[in-house]
């Protein structure tokens, strides 16, 4: 039997090696959420934000995985859906709700998110607790789909969340058309600060709410790429990766 040359025999393995690779790649179709920067930005038709860095450090901690849709932002309401029926088989930072539960299964907490007001700029209330904030009874726009707008309609308040683009639900409070708007600050200050609105809106002190934000992952997904998933995220929180991703872009400038 001939022998191929050396470099030959080189370029034989590295094909072979490639071809191995490919076949033991895993694509996972996610949908990046729209309307919540810095979790999602969209810049020259290319997702970065905090959710964008995790898939990709994901990806590094398990070179199998290959995120694809990150740059198909969707609302909260569709995500859902894709989990749902298993056309999107994992959704990065999402809040915990009854019906996420019953869809997908929680891989793993990514963060901690604060919860706070905006108002007006000429509305100097003063809101220190929830109860404040149930005895104002004030209309409140929060982002269409988000898990805390059914837990603020349980304490009986009043909630517009009509709209997932949340510069326009800061444009309602700016008019007038409600009080306040309820969302984390991270997002919040993202916001206000992208659009220079601070002469116009501020946010109030107080952090009426402390949550975690979790990775999906859907009921119908395959449990071996599931698998891969939750010990790419448990490598990722063991090294601190998740919180330093985070706070990279808390400080980021929009």
């Amino acid at each position: 039997m001939r022998i191929p040359p050396l470099p030959l025999a080189a370029a034989l393995l590295t094909s072979l090696a490639h071809t191995a690779q490919a076949d033991t790649t895993v694509p996972v179709r996610v949908l990046g959420q729209e309307s919540i920067p810095p979790k999602w930005v969209l810049r020259d038709g290319r997702a970065e934000g905090v959710c964008p860095d995790i898939l990709a450090a994901m990806e590094k901690a398990e070179p199998r995985l290959r995120f694809t849709g990150l740059d198909d932002l969707r609302s909260v309401p569709v995500i859902e859906q894709g989990l749902e029926t298993g056309r999107v088989a994992a959704a990065c930072g999402l809040l915990d709700s009854e019906r996420r539960r019953r869809i997908a299964l929680q891989a793993g907490k990514l963060y901690v998110v604060r919860h706070r007001l905006a108002a007006a700029i000429n509305d100097k209330v003063s809101v220190e607790t929830m109860d404040d904030l149930v005895r104002l009874k004030p209309l409140i726009a929060t982002s269409r789909g988000a898990a805390y707008s059914e837990q603020l309609r349980k304490l009986g308040l009043h909630v517009d969340d009509s709209t997932g683009d949340n510069l326009t639900n800061l444009k309602k409070i700016i008019a007038g058309h409600g009080r306040f708007m309820y969302m984390n600050e991270l997002t919040l200050g993202w916001i206000i600060r992208r659009h220079k609105l601070q002469d116009k809106v501020y946010i109030l002190p107080t952090v009426m709410k402390e949550e975690p934000i979790y990775f999906w992952i859907s009921k119908k997904t395959d449990p071996d790429t599931a698998r891969l998933m939750t010990q790419a995220l448990q490598k990722l929180a063991a090294k601190g990766e998740l919180a330093r991703i985070y706070e990279r872009w808390a400080t980021a400038l929009p």
